[in-house]
């Protein structure tokens, strides 16, 4: 997040992220990105339905000497009476199926000239299905098996002997997956217009997990409709509000 996303949102944004600059998370996880925001000083709140992130995140928090809100909610459940400067959503659009719905919610939170900033890997790129969470090294390092079709993609996790936990969520992101154009048509049906994109070759989440360096899709591919959802590994945006 220090170098890489808050660099992004800082390029597009006169936003200081001091007391009076709100930030929002939805599907926050443990906090990690929202830490940097606080310890800019900015006002945070974190959204998860997930508890044990929820009370790890405000572990977090404490340890660090940061000042975060912390909220296990679904977020359509979530209201707010006070519009937010900045929301995120990064690595979560990819779980939720209701997409119109949630990006109308998130536009209700928004101040009329605030930026949403959304993450997401392309559903066809080579790990798009999320079967890296697979306990079995056989589907957690295959390439494209999310692409086969359900019936075959069951066979092959049962067949690996991956828990029905497993086998669930990784049938529930097949179920909502999200190709770069599905998101590009969300954006306009809703009323958002983009100030920003970047299509990554090798997601910055790599440098840390993998120790590759990060690398933007070349041009050239950026252009190619669908083709490109195959190379792929993250897709980021900057969107504000439409005012036309």
């Amino acid at each position: 997040c220090r170098n890489y996303y808050l660099p992004y949102i800082e390029q597009h944004t006169s936003l200081k992220f001091g007391r009076n600059c709100r930030v929002m998370e939805v599907g926050c996880g443990f906090g990690g990105i929202l830490s940097i925001f606080a310890a800019k000083g900015a006002t945070v709140t974190g959204i998860d339905i997930h508890k044990p992130s929820i009370e790890t995140a405000k572990t977090l928090f404490a340890e660090r000497g940061l000042k975060g809100t912390f909220i296990c909610s679904d977020i359509f459940d979530y209201s707010d009476t006070q519009p937010y400067d900045l929301i995120i959503l990064h690595d979560a659009l990819e779980h939720i199926p209701e997409k119109e719905r949630l990006m109308l919610h998130l536009k209700s939170f928004l101040k009329a000239d605030g930026l949403l900033y959304l993450g997401f890997p392309a559903w066809q790129m080579p790990f798009g299905g999320h079967q890296q969470i697979c306990r079995s090294k056989l589907c957690s390092h295959l390439p494209f098996i999310h692409l086969l079709p359900n019936p075959l993609y069951r066979l092959l996790l049962k067949t690996c002997n991956e828990e029905k936990g497993t086998m669930n969520e990784l049938m529930s992101i097949k179920e909502c997956r999200t190709s770069i154009e599905l998101f590009e048509r969300l954006i306009h049906q809703c009323g958002f217009s983009v100030t920003d994109q970047k299509l990554w070759f090798i997601n910055p989440h790599y440098k840390q997990k993998f120790h590759l360096t990060p690398r933007l899709l070349p041009h050239w591919v950026w252009k190619m409709k669908y083709i490109r959802n195959f190379f792929t590994t993250s897709c980021w945006y900057i969107l504000t509000i439409s005012h036309k």
